[in-house]
Protein backbone atom coordinates (compact mmCIF):
# COMPACT_ATOMS: atom_id res chain seq x y z
CA UNK A 1 0.00 0.00 0.00
CA UNK A 2 1.66 3.39 -0.89
CA UNK A 3 1.01 6.43 1.39
CA UNK A 4 1.52 9.77 1.38
CA UNK A 5 4.80 10.60 2.81
CA UNK A 6 6.12 13.53 4.53
CA UNK A 7 9.32 14.60 2.16
CA UNK A 8 10.84 18.09 1.41
CA UNK A 9 7.81 17.78 -1.34
CA UNK A 10 4.79 16.30 -0.97
CA UNK A 11 4.11 13.94 -2.70
CA UNK A 12 3.54 9.75 -2.91
CA UNK A 13 6.00 7.88 -1.14
CA UNK A 14 6.50 4.82 -0.32
CA UNK A 15 6.40 5.01 3.28
CA UNK A 16 4.42 7.16 5.77
CA UNK A 17 6.74 9.28 8.49
CA UNK A 18 5.08 9.28 11.96
CA UNK A 19 8.63 11.95 12.78
CA UNK A 20 11.74 12.69 10.80
CA UNK A 21 13.41 14.82 13.80
CA UNK A 22 16.89 14.01 14.53
CA UNK A 23 17.51 12.35 18.16
CA UNK A 24 16.68 15.67 20.40
CA UNK A 25 13.72 16.93 18.12
CA UNK A 26 9.83 16.31 19.52
CA UNK A 27 9.18 14.03 16.39
CA UNK A 28 11.66 10.85 16.65
CA UNK A 29 12.11 9.67 13.11
CA UNK A 30 10.14 6.88 12.52
CA UNK A 31 7.68 5.47 9.27
CA UNK A 32 5.34 2.44 8.71
CA UNK A 33 3.64 0.81 5.94
CA UNK A 34 0.78 -1.46 5.37
CA UNK A 35 0.28 -4.87 3.12
CA UNK A 36 -1.03 -8.06 3.35
CA UNK A 37 -2.77 -6.64 6.82
CA UNK A 38 0.26 -6.71 8.27
CA UNK A 39 1.66 -3.68 9.81
CA UNK A 40 4.98 -2.63 9.57
CA UNK A 41 6.99 0.03 11.49
CA UNK A 42 10.40 1.41 11.09
CA UNK A 43 12.14 2.25 14.37
CA UNK A 44 10.57 2.68 17.66
CA UNK A 45 11.93 5.80 19.53
CA UNK A 46 10.43 7.33 22.75
CA UNK A 47 7.48 9.02 20.95
CA UNK A 48 6.66 6.15 18.51
CA UNK A 49 4.10 3.78 20.88
CA UNK A 50 1.53 6.45 21.66
CA UNK A 51 1.62 7.66 18.00
CA UNK A 52 1.02 4.03 16.82
CA UNK A 53 -1.29 3.47 20.23
CA UNK A 54 -3.47 6.57 18.61
CA UNK A 55 -3.45 5.76 15.05
CA UNK A 56 -4.60 2.48 14.87
CA UNK A 57 -6.61 -0.02 15.85
CA UNK A 58 -3.66 -3.06 16.39
CA UNK A 59 -6.46 -5.45 16.64
CA UNK A 60 -7.44 -4.97 13.13
CA UNK A 61 -3.82 -6.38 11.51
CA UNK A 62 -2.83 -10.10 11.16
CA UNK A 63 1.25 -9.29 12.05
CA UNK A 64 2.75 -6.32 13.67
CA UNK A 65 6.40 -6.05 12.09
CA UNK A 66 8.87 -3.88 13.82
CA UNK A 67 12.30 -3.25 11.84
CA UNK A 68 14.94 -1.53 14.01
CA UNK A 69 18.16 -0.22 12.92
CA UNK A 70 19.87 0.17 16.16
CA UNK A 71 19.52 0.66 19.97
CA UNK A 72 19.35 4.82 20.18
CA UNK A 73 16.71 5.74 22.50
CA UNK A 74 14.96 7.69 19.40
CA UNK A 75 15.17 4.43 17.61
CA UNK A 76 13.88 1.92 19.96
CA UNK A 77 13.37 3.84 23.22
CA UNK A 78 9.77 2.96 22.97
CA UNK A 79 9.89 -0.53 21.16
CA UNK A 80 9.25 -2.55 24.60
CA UNK A 81 6.38 -0.58 25.54
CA UNK A 82 4.84 -1.70 21.87
CA UNK A 83 5.71 -5.42 22.54
CA UNK A 84 4.51 -5.48 25.89
CA UNK A 85 1.10 -3.38 24.92
CA UNK A 86 0.53 -5.83 21.76
CA UNK A 87 1.33 -8.96 24.36
CA UNK A 88 -1.01 -8.10 27.01
CA UNK A 89 -3.57 -6.51 25.84
CA UNK A 90 -4.32 -7.98 22.21
CA UNK A 91 -2.38 -11.53 23.03
CA UNK A 92 -0.15 -10.65 20.07
CA UNK A 93 3.61 -11.48 19.29
CA UNK A 94 5.06 -8.82 17.65
CA UNK A 95 7.94 -9.74 15.16
CA UNK A 96 11.21 -8.20 15.82
CA UNK A 97 13.68 -7.66 12.23
CA UNK A 98 16.97 -6.25 13.95
CA UNK A 99 20.45 -7.28 13.11
CA UNK A 100 21.93 -5.76 16.39
CA UNK A 101 23.40 -8.72 18.05
CA UNK A 102 22.00 -6.79 21.77
CA UNK A 103 18.55 -6.86 21.06
CA UNK A 104 17.51 -9.73 22.51
CA UNK A 105 19.54 -8.56 25.71
CA UNK A 106 18.02 -5.17 25.46
CA UNK A 107 14.34 -6.51 25.43
CA UNK A 108 15.37 -9.03 28.61
CA UNK A 109 16.94 -5.81 30.24
CA UNK A 110 13.43 -3.46 30.02
CA UNK A 111 11.62 -6.57 30.91
CA UNK A 112 9.87 -7.84 27.88
CA UNK A 113 9.16 -11.67 28.18
CA UNK A 114 10.84 -13.79 25.53
CA UNK A 115 7.11 -15.28 24.34
CA UNK A 116 6.33 -11.96 23.51
CA UNK A 117 8.21 -11.51 20.41
CA UNK A 118 10.25 -13.13 17.76
CA UNK A 119 13.34 -12.18 16.34
CA UNK A 120 14.39 -11.78 13.19
CA UNK A 121 17.53 -11.09 11.34
CA UNK A 122 16.95 -10.73 7.68
CA UNK A 123 14.27 -11.87 5.77
CA UNK A 124 13.09 -12.49 2.57
CA UNK A 125 12.03 -9.03 1.85
CA UNK A 126 14.89 -7.32 4.01
CA UNK A 127 18.15 -7.39 4.27
CA UNK A 128 19.97 -5.60 6.38
CA UNK A 129 22.99 -3.40 5.63
CA UNK A 130 26.01 -2.02 8.17
CA UNK A 131 26.94 1.07 8.40
CA UNK A 132 29.03 3.47 10.97
CA UNK A 133 27.06 5.99 12.94
CA UNK A 134 28.55 6.12 16.66
CA UNK A 135 31.64 3.73 17.54
CA UNK A 136 29.21 3.15 21.02
CA UNK A 137 26.82 1.16 19.32
CA UNK A 138 26.85 -1.10 16.04
CA UNK A 139 23.74 0.59 13.08
CA UNK A 140 22.38 -0.84 10.06
CA UNK A 141 20.37 0.09 7.24
CA UNK A 142 18.54 -1.82 5.07
CA UNK A 143 17.10 -2.48 1.35
CA UNK A 144 13.69 -3.60 1.21
CA UNK A 145 11.07 -5.22 -1.78
CA UNK A 146 7.45 -3.29 -1.18
CA UNK A 147 4.91 -4.70 -3.26
CA UNK A 148 7.34 -4.43 -6.62
CA UNK A 149 8.71 -1.32 -5.10
CA UNK A 150 12.62 -1.14 -4.06
CA UNK A 151 13.32 0.89 -1.10
CA UNK A 152 17.41 1.50 0.70
CA UNK A 153 16.63 3.36 4.26
CA UNK A 154 20.06 4.37 5.34
CA UNK A 155 19.32 4.53 8.89
CA UNK A 156 21.61 6.97 11.14
CA UNK A 157 24.54 6.92 9.27
CA UNK A 158 27.85 9.12 8.85
CA UNK A 159 28.83 6.89 5.52
CA UNK A 160 26.78 6.69 2.15
CA UNK A 161 29.29 4.36 0.79
CA UNK A 162 27.68 0.73 2.33
CA UNK A 163 24.77 1.99 0.11
CA UNK A 164 25.89 2.67 -2.80
CA UNK A 165 26.02 -0.84 -4.37
CA UNK A 166 22.41 -1.10 -4.10
CA UNK A 167 21.26 1.69 -5.83
CA UNK A 168 20.37 0.10 -9.21
CA UNK A 169 17.05 0.54 -9.88
CA UNK A 170 15.93 1.79 -6.47
CA UNK A 171 13.04 3.70 -6.45
CA UNK A 172 12.99 5.58 -3.11
CA UNK A 173 16.47 6.50 -1.16
CA UNK A 174 15.50 7.24 2.16
CA UNK A 175 18.50 9.25 3.83
CA UNK A 176 19.67 10.45 7.35
CA UNK A 177 21.30 13.86 6.54
CA UNK A 178 22.15 16.72 9.23
CA UNK A 179 23.24 20.44 8.54
CA UNK A 180 26.32 19.71 10.91
CA UNK A 181 27.57 16.03 10.40
CA UNK A 182 29.40 14.54 12.87
CA UNK A 183 27.18 11.30 13.88
CA UNK A 184 25.07 12.32 10.51
CA UNK A 185 25.59 12.65 7.20
CA UNK A 186 25.91 16.12 6.54
CA UNK A 187 23.57 17.62 3.53
CA UNK A 188 26.75 19.94 2.25
CA UNK A 189 28.87 17.51 1.70
CA UNK A 190 26.72 14.92 0.17
CA UNK A 191 24.33 16.90 -2.30
CA UNK A 192 26.21 16.65 -5.16
CA UNK A 193 26.21 12.93 -4.96
CA UNK A 194 22.29 13.14 -3.80
CA UNK A 195 21.92 14.83 -7.07
CA UNK A 196 23.90 12.13 -9.03
CA UNK A 197 21.56 9.21 -7.67
CA UNK A 198 18.13 11.39 -8.59
CA UNK A 199 19.36 11.62 -12.16
CA UNK A 200 19.67 7.91 -12.26
CA UNK A 201 15.61 8.29 -11.15
CA UNK A 202 15.44 7.59 -7.75
CA UNK A 203 13.71 9.36 -5.36
CA UNK A 204 15.51 11.14 -2.64
CA UNK A 205 13.67 11.12 0.71
CA UNK A 206 15.45 13.38 3.96
CA UNK A 207 15.20 12.38 7.13
CA UNK A 208 16.59 12.79 10.60
CA UNK A 209 17.00 16.45 10.07
CA UNK A 210 18.55 18.26 12.84
CA UNK A 211 17.78 21.78 11.33
CA UNK A 212 14.64 21.11 8.71
CA UNK A 213 14.88 24.87 7.47
CA UNK A 214 18.55 24.90 6.55
CA UNK A 215 18.37 21.64 4.90
CA UNK A 216 15.58 22.41 2.90
CA UNK A 217 16.59 25.32 1.86
CA UNK A 218 20.22 23.51 0.73
CA UNK A 219 18.21 20.80 -1.11
CA UNK A 220 16.28 22.28 -3.30
CA UNK A 221 17.84 21.31 -6.12
CA UNK A 222 16.67 17.69 -4.97
CA UNK A 223 13.09 18.83 -5.78
CA UNK A 224 13.75 21.12 -8.90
Amino acid sequence: MIKKGMGIKMKNTILTFLGKDSGFGKNNTSAYFTSNNELNIIDCGCDVFQKIKDKFNLNDFSKINIIITHLHNDHAGSLSQLILYLWFVFNKKANIICACKYIKKYLEITGVPSDAYKIQENTNDIKFIKTNHSEFIEAYGFKMNIENKKIIYTGDTNIIEPFLPYLDNVDELYIDVSKDGGAHLKIDDILEQLLKIKLNGTNIILMHMDDKDYIEKIAQKLIN
